[in-house]
């Protein structure tokens, strides 16, 4: 997947997912989001108890790209994992396999855990659900070379997925029944390799370093987990991906 390099188009883009990203934190909340858009749209700094309110919603990844002169790279990291979200969750769906619940990125790029699960509610299969466990990475080079990002997030699968899928806690999630037992049980789906189990692995990179192969070595670097469409890989190209994240960041910033 590539986003176009224009400046209307790029434009666009970094405010679907500003946007997209304050009204997750804040839960679509008139007070703290409709005041932030409003003033963002507007081009006007919030006082007050309104930017307080607002600021504690913004700070996560945002604030330290403000403090820090030189490159920081957890927007980058963070826009990655909001494009690879916003790509699922607009993708066509299909109606044998609907998605069930679909976890958006965490505040902070540092946060613990994986970084991305999907479970889709699935006809004819033998729990009738399947889910997948991604990891999210960036690459901000310019050569065509993000295999050790890749090669990062499927040891990372490899070795972490079981401890990452028992930290998850559904207890004060609304589900239906067989929803809650599926998802009770994914820590123990993953360690028996089941079919309803699989992982992948999303990079985001400048546009400049697209390679002609990114995902041919995945069986070697993840070894578990041999099924057909265990394994599924995305890469999201978009010029200057670095500039782009920034480009949010000011979208986020500019009532602050």
């Amino acid at each position: 997947m590539t986003l176009s390099s224009g400046p209307e188009d790029r434009a666009a883009a970094a405010w679907i997912i500003a946007d997209e990203i304050m009204w997750e934190r804040t839960g679509g909340r008139p007070r703290s989001y409709g005041k932030w858009r409003e003033a963002t749209l507007n081009g006007t700094k919030l006082t007050g108890k309104d930017h307080t309110l607002v600021k504690g919603f913004a700070e996560p990844v945002f604030e330290k790209a403000a403090e820090r002169k030189e490159h920081n790279h957890g927007p980058a990291g963070h826009v990655g994992e909001w494009l690879w979200y916003l790509l699922t969750r607009d993708l066509f769906e299909d109606p044998a396999r609907t998605v069930e619940i679909l976890s958006p990125p965490k505040p902070a790029v540092n946060d613990g855990g994986g970084d991305g699960l999907i479970v889709y509610r699935e006809d004819g299969t033998a729990r009738g659900f399947s889910f997948r466990l991604w990891e999210i990475k960036k690459y901000t080079g310019s050569a065509n070379k993000p295999g050790g990002s890749i090669y990062k997030g499927w040891t990372q699968l490899s070795t972490k997925a079981q401890t990452y899928l028992g930290m998850l806690s559904w207890g004060d999630k609304l589900l239906a029944d067989d929803t809650r037992e599926f998802v009770g049980s994914l820590a123990e789906q993953w360690v028996d390799e089941e079919e309803s189990s699989g992982g992948g692995v999303s990079v985001a990179l400048n546009a400049t370093a697209v390679p002609a192969k990114a995902f041919h070595l995945a069986h070697t670097h993840f070894t578990t987990h041999k099924h057909s469409g265990a394994l599924q890989g995305l890469v999201v190209a978009i010029d200057d991906l670095e500039g782009f994240a920034q480009y949010v960041r000011e979208y986020v910033w500019t009532a602050l």
